[in-house]
């Protein structure tokens, strides 16, 4: 019962739920500070975090991260983590706990090269890009995570997936097989229900999310995106 509550729960929240240390939405300042706050005046401090998130502003997924990563909190992924909670949040992660319906979605970072700069301040490159960038380079070379896991979908996409995103496929983002994940430089990953195969649980969702197969030439490399 308690899983399907986090589930099918919509509300933002970030707190203490029925014992656990939960984070629910889109990250933002007000659920960062919440459950920094829950945490601080806990008297016995819980050792893993369960998160539902879409994702949210990078800084603000990468101060959740840094805050995990300073913790040492482990992350169970209840429903969906996406965008900065996959980026940041997952990787800084101790033990990262998987269900069999748990949803992992990436489709970029700082790093990536498509920013819509449209109407954005002059200042936008060397005031906000350029710092996020050296903050997410330095976050993943303390994880021992390569920074082309966040982008690697955007440069391996071919063409004749790009034409079936603008029919309305694989128009979420994309996700990796575990061996892949670990190649990356993500360890730790545990199965909670011996199986992650959320497409075959959310099937409704599954064209929406393009699976990626690392090639076998990939060699890992820190820092390999740096300022």
């Amino acid at each position: 019962m308690e899983n399907e509550q986090y589930q099918n729960e919509k509300m933002e929240f970030a707190g203490f739920k029925s014992g656990d240390l939960v984070y629910e939405g889109a990250i933002t300042k007000e659920l960062n500070q919440n459950v920094f706050e829950a945490f601080r005046n806990a008297d016995t401090k819980p050792k893993k975090l369960m998160i539902s998130s879409p994702g949210g502003e990078i800084g603000l997924g990468m101060e959740l991260g840094e805050w995990v990563r300073e913790h040492n909190l482990d992350i169970e992924v209840a429903n969906l983590c996406a965008s900065s909670c996959a980026n940041y949040v997952f990787t800084a992660a101790n033990k990262k706990y998987l269900r069999k319906n748990s949803v992992l979605i990436w489709h970029g970072s700082a790093w990536q090269k498509n920013w819509n700069t449209d109407g954005v301040p002059e200042n936008f490159l060397s005031e906000y890009l350029i710092p996020m960038r050296e903050r997410e380079a330095l976050l993943f070379e303390k994880l021992g995570v390569d920074n082309l896991l966040t982008v690697y979908g955007q440069i391996q996409i071919t063409w004749w997936q790009q034409v079936l995103q603008l029919f309305g496929q694989y128009n979420t983002g994309w996700d990796y097989y575990i061996e892949d994940l670990n190649r990356f430089g993500i360890s730790n990953i545990i199965l909670i229900d011996n199986e992650w195969d959320w497409r075959k649980y959310r099937p409704n969702k599954s064209n929406k999310v393009l699976r990626l197969k690392v090639s076998n030439e990939y060699i890992f490399k820190l820092r390999r995106f740096e300022t």
